[in-house]
């Protein structure tokens, strides 16, 4: 299990400001704006504090109380009974055959890196950038030509991720080729999906279904793992939101206590951009 302060002290290696207070590890998300590093662990309201100095513009936290709760979050969630119950069998009928025909096609399993990895990694990104480009919406991804024009950049940045203790990147892989693959998020009783990615070539073979069944059972079988999370927000795309909900992930509304000198819509704006480019950078 990855301990709290263990992937807080991995994210101050990957040069993220990062600080204990009240016996928590808090991670700048915005200006002057912070979070806790596990963000997914409730804490009493009005009870803990990141360090005032470095939280001028304000902090955010689940609550354990809804009732005292000034905002709420959506998360996509598989949690509980739920998650202990997930099996092929509790997929809908149409999912579960692309499961079935991914696992037949494709061989799953955790990525070490080497030079031949990355360089799949990276044909998939373009690959996948592609085809975002060609639905719209660019201001979500790096264009396909990025990864092609800083390739050391984006290799240099990727590697870190190799070597933080709380990210594992899963691959889908059809013979030897790697076609799909998902950076894993592990912290202390949670799991997150990262940045998913595939490549048009090879998506008849169903990898990211293979992929996400495999995580999810993975998760069913940790003692552990309480909970699973995968992205959400109210802007999430609803296609994206079924596909999710087909693999029992669903939409919660998590209360969370903000204090903030700016608007809140403001820092959430900000919050989704930095988030938007570190994913891009890295994904």
């Amino acid at each position: 299990m990855v301990s709290e302060e263990m992937f807080a002290l991995e994210e101050k290696k990957m040069g993220k400001k990062v600080h204990l207070h009240d016996g928590v590890w808090w991670i700048k998300s915005a200006p002057f704006y912070y979070k806790p590093v596990h963000e997914f662990r409730p804490i009493p309201c009005k009870s803990l504090y990141p360090d005032p100095l470095k939280s001028l513009g304000g902090y955010s936290y689940q609550l354990s109380d809804s009732l005292l709760a000034n905002r709420y979050v959506r998360h996509n969630m598989l949690q509980g009974d739920s998650l202990r119950a997930f099996s092929l069998e509790r997929i809908s009928g149409k999912r579960r055959n692309m499961v079935r025909m991914g696992i037949r096609y494709c061989r799953i399993e955790f990525i070490k890196e080497s030079d031949v990895l990355l360089e799949q990694m990276r044909l998939i990104n373009i690959s996948q950038a592609k085809r975002f480009e060609r639905g719209g919406g660019s201001d979500t991804f790096l264009p396909s030509d990025y990864y092609e024009l800083h390739v050391i950049q984006w290799k240099a940045e990727i590697q870190k991720y190799f070597i933080h203790k709380g990210h594992q990147f899963v691959g889908a892989f059809v013979g030897e080729t790697l076609v799909a693959y998902i950076d894993l998020i592990q912290l202390e009783d949670t799991w997150m999906f990262g940045a998913v990615k595939s490549s048009d070539e090879y998506l008849k073979y169903r990898p990211v279904d293979a992929l996400y069944y495999t995580i999810l059972t993975m998760a069913s079988q940790c003692d552990e793992c309480k909970r699973v999370v995968n992205g959400g927000g109210y802007d999430e795309r609803d296609s994206l939101t079924y596909f999710k909900r087909e693999y029992l992930l669903t939409p919660v509304d998590l209360p969370y206590y903000s204090r903030t000198l700016l608007p809140v819509d403001l820092l959430r704006g900000i919050k989704n951009k930095i988030m938007s480019i570190n994913s891009k950078v890295y994904g």
